[in-house]
């Protein structure tokens, strides 16, 4: 893969020059000749080529994508009944199936050694099937178009290039926001080809703050403070793992929103206007706050797309009960002895009791089976690995009994054992998500092998419970202090008071615009130095 991302030299070359051509055309044509369709192809064309450059001969399956989801929400359209539902189901199928071939390659290699033979392009190297396309993002925006066809909330599908333009707009193709076909569509159709004047320095303070958030708080922490101990977790004291928790979670963080507010502030120069992604996530009071403020696009869907199928807040779906009976009996055959099978059956028997006499209990378990199946199958959305599965499985746990308690916390005291309850069963829940990250890992080297996961995350577990020295007979490499003065700014100004945060930003929009662009400029060049010194993609291009 090529790497031309958000933080090279080269990418905000070519986003200059798509930038300057559609205002330029904008500019030079009449009113009666700026026909939405040609802002589309432009966009359209742009798109389609940075992601060829970074994906090569896998940009057919965005391409395979974008076809057979147009034609089968033209077909969903023009169908009633059986055959509308049947023709939904059969796209859905079709997207999650492709997702997962692509993205569990790794295990169908494991099981079929034979598949790795030689294709028709050449080697088949698995780590170049496993490069970040984007596919997570793209398949579930085409699967959320499909349903909303299906579902009447779009009247009428879009035509090829207006959709097609939808998949791939380059911002946010890659790690998202995921935007609903009915909030973007009619943006195309817009006048408004480019930002006005008065808006231009809020979106580049917006690429700005994202390029800052993504090199300072994201590489460099990274680099310097969390990449060492998972490198070799046996090396480090308790503390220094600990601190190296804390880090990769103020890493992934300003590594995704810095992305988002990119994305964002090159939409809005383009014209377009994508949702909120992040809302200050490490300020939540609870579980189920945090995940409304983190990646909130995502966690929409999951909600619109999943959650309320599988019965909401309302009642256990057949497939949620069945996924509960046979959690049931795994638990019940784990347990191996008779005594162990008749305190699962009669607990179950216990609960189903408790649920038919009490409809507000059952609509807490049903609330919890539901957000716990949600997080479980998110584990299995970022990977085929048993990492993901326990990261997915203990975040669910703690939503399950947040619902079960139901309980929101209004005084200080309470409001701060809530915060901090959510946010390290984050941090804590992290050593699983970061451990199986395959950001690093080239079958051709000897980099960490996906394989030695578990051992990593289970090896940090172990250092974090040993006794260390103590602090002041620690020698302090200097990049690991600067590393902490960085982690220190980063929550911070995550944490401040918003009257704080209000007035830092009233005091940096006031810049004059060339100010902006210098600081744009000098930040870029921070970008292509830490590029070269400290390569590290954005997190969520691998998923």
């Amino acid at each position: 893969m090529s790497q031309i991302t958000f933080t090279t030299w080269e990418f905000w070359a070519a986003f200059a020059g798509v930038f300057l051509t559609v205002a330029g055309v904008r500019q030079i044509l009449p009113s009666s000749a700026q026909d939405p369709n040609l802002r589309k192809g432009m966009l359209l064309v742009f798109s389609l080529g940075l992601y060829a450059i970074a994906a090569r001969h896998l940009t057919w399956i965005l391409v395979a994508s974008v076809a057979v989801n147009h034609v089968l929400a033209l077909a969903i359209h023009r169908q009633s009944g059986v055959m509308r539902t049947s023709l939904t189901a059969l796209a859905i199928v079709l997207n999650v199936a492709g997702l997962a071939t692509f993205k569990y390659a790794y295990f169908v290699a494991d099981l079929f050694p034979g598949i790795s033979a030689r294709l028709a392009w050449g080697a088949w190297r698995l780590d170049e099937w496993m490069l970040p396309l984007g596919i997570s993002f793209y398949t579930f925006q085409a699967i959320s178009y499909v349903v909303d066809v299906h579902r009447n909330t779009i009247e009428k599908p879009a035509s090829f290039l207006s959709f097609a333009t939808y998949i791939t707009f380059f911002p946010q193709l890659v790690a998202g926001p995921i935007v609903r076909a009915s909030h973007f569509l009619p943006q195309l159709e817009s006048p408004k080809w480019v930002a006005s004047r008065g808006e231009d320095s809020r979106h580049v303070q917006l690429i700005l703050s994202g390029l800052l958030k993504k090199v300072l708080l994201g590489d460099l922490v990274g680099a310097w403070i969390v990449d060492p101990a998972f490198d070799r977790p046996g090396e480090w004291f308790s503390w220094e793992v600990l601190l190296a928790l804390y880090g990769y979670s103020l890493q992934v963080y300003a590594d995704f929103s810095g992305y988002t507010d990119m994305a964002k502030g090159m939409a809005g120069l383009l014209g377009i206007h994508l949702p909120e992604n992040f809302r200050f996530p490490y300020r939540a009071t609870s579980p189920s706050e945090f995940w409304r403020r983190w990646h909130m696009t995502l966690s929409s869907w999951w909600k619109d797309y999943v959650y309320i199928p599988l019965g909401g807040n309302r009642q256990l779906s057949s497939v949620s009960a069945t996924l509960t009976l046979g959690a049931v009996i795994v638990a019940a055959w784990a347990w191996g002895e008779l005594g162990g099978w008749l305190v699962v059956a009669g607990g179950a028997l216990l609960v189903s009791a408790a649920m038919l006499m009490s409809l507000s209990f059952s609509r807490r378990v049903a609330t919890a089976v539901n957000v716990f199946l949600v997080m479980l199958v998110g584990g299995l959305w970022h990977g085929a690995h048993l990492n993901f599965v326990m990261w997915g499985a203990l975040n669910g746990l703690v939503l399950a009994g947040w619902a079960l308690l139901r309980r929101s916390p209004s005084s200080p005291p309470l409001r701060f054992l809530g915060w901090f309850v959510t946010f390290h069963t984050v941090v804590f829940s992290r050593i699983w998500f970061r451990a199986g990250s395959l950001i690093s890992w080239d079958e051709s080297t000897s980099a960490p092998h996906p394989e030695r996961a578990w051992e990593t995350a289970l090896a940090l577990l172990h250092q974090m419970q040993l006794p260390s020295p103590n602090w002041g007979d620690s020698v302090w490499d200097p990049t690991y202090l600067a590393g902490l003065g960085l982690m220190g700014a980063g929550y911070a100004l995550h944490l401040a008071p918003a009257s704080w945060r209000t007035l830092l930003q009233e005091k940096t929009t006031s810049f004059p615009m060339w100010v902006t662009w210098c600081l744009w400029c000098a930040a870029t060049a921070l970008a292509v130095w830490c590029s070269s010194s400290y390569h590290k993609p954005f997190i969520y291009w691998q998923f």
